[in-house]
């Protein structure tokens, strides 16, 4: 996205085209829907700064309508000068209550704190024919005036003018509670507008003691943890609130469970009857994994105790036959009284890799349009002697997280060859900037281009679902190393290159 000058984009409003003119002018072919009051506002604002004296050039080099990817987060106005300050203007078209106002002004800054620059926040208010202007001090809200504006935004240093896309990655803000606990604990983060729609909606329920099973149902990357563990938190200032995890604890986990007295964290294989009926509330991280044992002490709880419980979820992450056949989503959306919430998008993992993953699964799946996967490495190595020292390198020197295979405890296998590091089933529910994971000949394609995954030598586990979990862990960087393999190395180098010439 490029910037605007706010006249030239004002003064085109009343065009038929103007849509096509605006996507012009700021270099953007977003999907945004202008509302007539929206731009109302903007004109009134900009009558304003030219009444008071503002010249025509301080009105240069704003954003407009800018969304941070990946998490949808939109400032209405944004001024960003190089070697200087931020300026924040958000646009409302009739007075709200100022906790609301103070509330946007707040978590802007908390979005733009990360570029480390002096941060000016106001809130324009067109009502009627009346015109207010708030302004956010790091502190708390005060009323301002549009001369503190024209103060602000007057200046003749340079500005940013493209690219604003760049200065803003959404892992720099989507915290997971298990890797970043301290992060979490300390309340340094931000729900996404989806996410705090279904937290307010079920910790509303659960207060007004609505007999209701809930789901949170959403695929890798879709911040369901998060989700999950800030409802926790909520719910834990007036409950007895238990989190149940479906796999093993990590570190993070401890430390959750050392700061923070409001809620207990306990490993699946913990659950019992007796364990669940000390609390008022259950929430279920991975509950696609559940054992059938414990689901059933949950849904007893919860019908004969008004034991409150929340589910969540996706079932595309099972990792055995018996998760799969089990399949206890569906038993959730088989119960009465069960109210499923849906996060569809991926704001964790970067839409690349995301893209990637989605072609090796299945080859015919390529992507509509052009992908940059300069954040995805194949790597080849003849044999597992190579292999190990490539992945000692990675891990030691360049940052990357390997996750090896969860083995098997009935026969061996020379996924064993990565001994000592985590595995599939260790990083249930975290996530790392940098990932590489392997593959070999237990892998192959079948005729229709789909990944195919010999029998795992404990043949509960399936190959390609753990595949799955080891490389959507991935928030910024994946690198796959192909073992021996050289058949399975041409395919996936093929969707690598794609869209090199």
């Amino acid at each position: 996205m490029n910037s605007v000058n706010l006249y030239i984009l004002c003064g085109g409003t009343k065009l038929s085209n103007f849509i096509l003119y605006k996507k012009s002018l700021i270099s953007a072919n977003d999907k945004k829907r202008e509302k007539r009051d929206e731009m109302d506002t903007l004109v009134c604002l900009v009558k304003d700064l030219l009444q008071n004296g503002v010249d025509i050039s301080h009105l240069d080099s704003f954003f407009w309508g800018f969304s941070i990817p990946q998490i949808s987060k939109e400032f209405d106005l944004l001024k960003i000068y190089e070697n200087g300050a931020i300026i924040n203007i958000e646009l409302k078209i009739q007075e709200i209550e100022l906790g609301k106002i103070e509330y946007q002004l707040k978590k802007n800054q908390y979005y733009l704190s990360h570029l480390k620059k002096e941060i000016y926040s106001f809130t324009y208010v067109k009502n009627n024919n009346c015109r207010k202007v708030y302004f956010y001090n790091g502190d708390k809200i005060c009323e301002a005036n549009i001369k503190d504006i024209i103060s602000v935004i007057a200046s003749t240093e340079p500005c940013i003018e493209k690219n604003i896309e760049k200065l803003f990655k959404a892992k720099e803000y989507l915290i997971s509670p298990i890797n970043t606990p301290e992060l979490f604990v300390s309340g340094n983060y931000y729900l996404t507008g989806r996410q705090e729609e279904i937290k307010n909606k079920i910790i509303k329920g659960i207060h007004n003691g609505e007999q209701v099973l809930w789901g949170i149902q959403g695929g890798a990357g879709t911040g369901k943890t998060l989700l999950l563990y800030d409802i926790a938190k909520t719910l834990g200032k007036d409950m007895r609130v238990c989190i149940i995890h479906s796999g093993i604890l990590a570190e993070g986990h401890r430390l959750l469970n050392s700061r923070l007295s409001s809620l207990d964290i306990i490993a699946v294989k913990e659950c019992c009857k007796e364990k669940i009926e000390l609390y008022d509330c259950i929430l279920v991280d991975e509950a696609q994994r559940l054992y059938q044992y414990d689901f059933n002490c949950l849904i007893e709880s919860f019908k004969l105790r008004q034991i409150s419980c929340v589910f969540a979820y996706d079932y595309f992450q099972v990792l055995s036959k018996a998760e799969s056949i089990r399949n206890i989503p569906q038993q959730l959306r088989e119960c009465n009284f069960f109210v499923e919430n849906k996060l569809s998008d991926k704001i964790r993992t970067n839409k690349e890799v995301v893209s990637f993953i989605t072609n090796v699964l299945n080859l015919s799946k390529r992507p509509r349009g052009y992908m940059n996967y300069e954040n995805i490495e194949i790597l080849y190595a003849k044999n597992y002697s190579v292999a190990r020292r490539i992945v000692s390198h990675y891990v030691s020197n360049r940052g990357y997280q390997f996750i090896s295979y969860t083995p098997s405890r009935i026969k061996v296998n020379e996924i064993d060859n990565f001994g000592g590091y985590i595995n599939t089933h260790h990083v249930i529910g975290q996530e790392f900037d940098n990932v590489i994971f392997s593959m070999d000949n237990n892998f192959r394609y079948d005729e229709e281009g789909r990944l195919q995954g010999k029998i795992h030598p404990n043949p509960d586990y399936i190959f390609y679902k753990l595949w799955f979990q080891g490389v959507s862990r991935a928030r910024e960087k994946l690198c796959l190393l192909i073992i021996g393999n050289e058949e399975l190395f041409n395919e996936i180098l093929k969707i690598k290159m794609q869209f090199v010439e």
